[in-house]
């Protein structure tokens, strides 16, 4: 009796022992795994988002087209806009320049004063450089320099000389080619008259002592007819209808800074209407606007009446032109 308990329990611990070997070899196992997957698991969703997100700061890309990506922010348009300008790209390349970085932002937030205050800072440098273009027959990438400029500035009267010299130099280039092909057909149709004039026997004559005199006789009775064969279909040369182009501004002193705002140092624009008159002077200037009011208004209207144009021309005639531009009042920078 004894041994058969001893038995049961020697039975009864080894189940035990088996049970508890399972339920270890259970948690080792199955939690071993899971741990394995769980330290695997953020590793790969790590690297299927990382690409997604960019690094803080990175700025945009530069290239052609990168002032056409919707994805920039004003931050990273205006950061572009900077870069554009250290590296001298005011208006070129097209779609990569600082105007057109600083453009986007303000079709973005019309009010952006970065934007309009670095648009003015670089207004004259790039007016240099479409300048350039025209002097060098850039005729098409001054028109586009241009027209892109006045997207911001419309009004503004340094556009409206620069558009004059592009037409004038236009049509400088066009008579100059008209000349070229002109020359080039006289000088074919010269080549094709000197063709039989040069087989003639009788062209080019080397007279003895004898026959000089015979040959004076016979010159003289047939250069009548030939005089009179071609005077005859010549025809009075046509009147030329004379130019037309816009008033050219040629000696531009700047305004005198008044007092007052030079001592509170405080800076403004004055926007004026005039006339250029037959004679090339300023008359009937007056005020559109002025940002603050009234402080600049003087000094802006005494300062056109000591520029000088050359008026506009109507086939060749002075006559008088309307201008409006406006007058940038600016502290020297200390």
């Amino acid at each position: 009796m004894a041994s058969g308990r001893k038995g049961s329990g020697l039975w009864i611990a080894l189940l035990g022992v088996a049970v508890i070997a399972a339920a270890l070899a259970y948690f080792f196992f199955f939690r071993g795994d899971s741990g394995g997957l769980a330290s695997s698991a953020p590793g790969a969703a790590k690297s299927a988002t990382a690409p997604a997100t960019p690094a803080a700061g990175t700025p945009a890309v530069p290239g052609g087209e990168a002032a056409q990506r919707t994805d920039l922010t004003i931050g990273d348009l205006l950061r572009n806009a900077g870069t554009a300008v250290a590296e001298g790209r005011l208006i070129d390349p097209p779609g990569n320049s600082a105007v057109d970085f600083y453009l986007l932002v303000l079709g973005r937030d019309a009010n952006n004063a970065a934007a309009q205050e670095g648009l003015r800072e670089l207004f004259s440098l790039a007016a240099g450089e479409i300048e350039q273009k025209i002097n060098s027959g850039q005729i098409d990438e001054g028109r586009r320099a241009i027209d892109l400029l006045g997207k911001f500035d419309a009004n503004n009267y340094t556009l409206t000389i620069l558009r004059n010299k592009l037409d004038l130099k236009k049509k400088q280039m066009d008579r100059e080619q008209e000349k070229r092909d002109q020359d080039k057909a006289l000088a074919a149709n010269a080549g094709k008259n000197a063709t039989p004039a040069a087989t003639s026997p009788t062209a080019t004559p080397t007279p003895s002592a004898e026959t000089k005199p015979a040959v004076a006789e016979a010159a003289k009775p047939a250069a009548a007819p030939a005089a009179t064969k071609a005077a005859a279909p010549a025809t009075p040369a046509a009147t030329p209808a004379g130019e037309t182009r816009a008033a050219v501004l040629v000696s531009q002193p700047a305004p005198r800074y008044p007092a007052e705002a030079f001592r509170s140092r405080q800076e403004g624009w004055v926007e004026v209407a005039f006339t250029v008159a037959a004679d090339g002077s300023v008359k009937d200037g007056s005020v559109i606007s002025a940002n603050p009011p009234r402080l600049f208004n003087t000094a802006a209207l005494r300062g056109i009446t000591d520029w000088k144009f050359q008026p506009r021309l109507e086939n060749g005639k002075p006559v008088e032109q309307q201008v409006r531009t406006r007058i940038e009042f600016k502290l020297p920078n200390q």
